[in-house]
């Protein structure tokens, strides 16, 4: 049966609504996600621990998201966005106001791990959401738009945390997060909707699913795909990249340039709000400049990633604030603006029915930078210097572009299918 005209209209419009709210409860989660490097200078007062312990909170709550993730794609694909993301928001608050009250380094590595199980859900239920709402000429456009909340997240919480943190104590700010995850849970919970369209899929997405007749056969293809590893293997390089920057950059300009904590707080906001708009930019220049093509923008990202912290190695305690400032900058637009075009062509790989599923298999792999590069960067750092951290990311955004320079763009996964 053909829907009415009014029923476009106002699936038109409420997709936008969907947009705000996948976006704010982003939001809301990266705020968590990422307040580690903001709060570690108060967490290594409070807990007296080290560089590689701070980096292994970091990797404590990626663990758990990385074991989370390919049973909640599967749960998404099969319940829909709405109910999972409502036990996204609920488990991921909770630990936070958990996380307020502890008083042991073993428990708080605990409850870290407990709120990355609903952090690692996040993607999955976004991606779908943005799958079935949006069609694939303004896809990757709403999709940076929604990977905003990440980058916002990290920058109103490199700000608010560390205030917080001043003017009252780390618990307060741990419980502000908690409380305002769990409010984001109650506003999805009255307002989010599954999409009513069915039609949103581009030529590319319908070829793929009539291929298989399973969408359990279709993941196994996909999962075997040597295509799908390649872009797997950069997203961990990029991802590992990204959350060792915003782990470190704080304590970077703060222990060795000697920056102020304020200062060198700018500076994480500084690459956060760049990052945000780079994810904007980079959908836009997707979907408008090349077309649909998703590969060419990402080739460019990680040269400008390589370069950019290739300089940050090089600065000194005389750096000037200009500098630093642009630099930050730069790794923003960069190493955080990578993500939203890397998880459209993620999505678009399996198509609307399998976006949870296939999101979910692809965050398992990329996650494990995550988990690893933190704890390696910081043993770097404590043993021979920030210097060789930065050179090491420089060599994970160059490996980046050569390994999707050297991938195939025109032999997609619609031949491997037929195969």
């Amino acid at each position: 049966m053909q829907r009415t005209t009014t029923d476009r209209s106002g699936s038109d419009f409420y997709k936008w609504v969907i947009l705000g709210l996948l976006t704010v409860a982003q939001l809301v989660m990266s705020i968590g996600s990422y307040a580690w490097g903001p709060m570690a200078p108060f967490l290594r007062d409070e807990f007296g621990i080290n560089r590689t312990q701070i980096g292994t909170i970091v990797s404590s709550l990626y663990f758990s998201s990385v074991i989370v993730a390919l049973p909640a794609g599967f749960a998404v694909d099969k319940h829909g966005a709405r109910p999972i993301l409502i036990i996204a928001l609920v488990t991921m608050g909770l630990s936070f106001v958990i996380l307020s009250m502890v008083n042991k380094f073993s428990y708080f590595i605990v409850f870290a791990s407990l709120s990355g199980i609903g952090y690692g859900m996040i993607n999955q239920i976004s991606t779908k959401g943005i799958m079935t709402w949006f069609h694939s000429k303004t896809r990757a456009t709403a999709m940076g738009i929604k990977q905003t909340g990440v980058t916002l997240g990290g920058s109103i919480g490199a700000i608010l945390l560390p205030a917080l943190s001043f003017s009252f104590n780390w618990r307060v700010a741990m419980l502000v997060v908690g409380l305002l995850i769990i409010t984001i849970s109650i506003i999805s919970f009255i307002s989010y909707k599954e999409s009513p369209q069915n039609d949103f899929r581009d030529k590319k997405s319908s070829e793929l699913n009539m291929y298989i007749p399973g969408w359990r056969e279709n993941f196994i293809k996909l999962s075997s795909n040597p295509e799908l590893r390649i872009i797997c293997f950069i997203g961990m390089l990029l991802a590992a990249a990204q959350t060792c920057i915003a782990s470190f950059m704080v304590l970077y300009f703060n222990e060795a340039l000697h920056y102020s904590v304020t200062v060198s707080g700018i500076c994480l906001s500084l690459y956060m709000l760049s990052g945000t708009v780079g994810r904007i930019i980079w959908g836009v220049v997707s979907d408008r400049i090349f077309k649909g093509q998703r590969e060419k923008p990402i080739i460019i990202i990680g040269i400008i990633a390589c370069m950019s912290s290739s300089l940050m190695s090089m600065l000194s305690p005389l750096s000037s604030y200009g500098m630093i400032f642009l630099i930050s900058i730069v790794m923003g637009l960069s190493f955080m603006g990578w993500n939203a075009v890397y998880l459209t062509l993620v999505a678009e790989i399996s198509g609307p029915d399998l976006a949870g599923a296939v999101t979910g298999y692809t965050i398992t792999v990329v996650w494990i930078g995550i988990i690893l590069g933190p704890p390696i960067f910081g043993f770097i750092s404590d043993h021979i210097g920030y210097s060789w951290g930065w050179i090491m990311l420089s060599v994970f955004g160059l490996l980046a572009s050569v390994f999707l320079a050297k991938k195939n763009p025109d032999h997609g996964t619609q031949s491997f299918l037929r195969a």
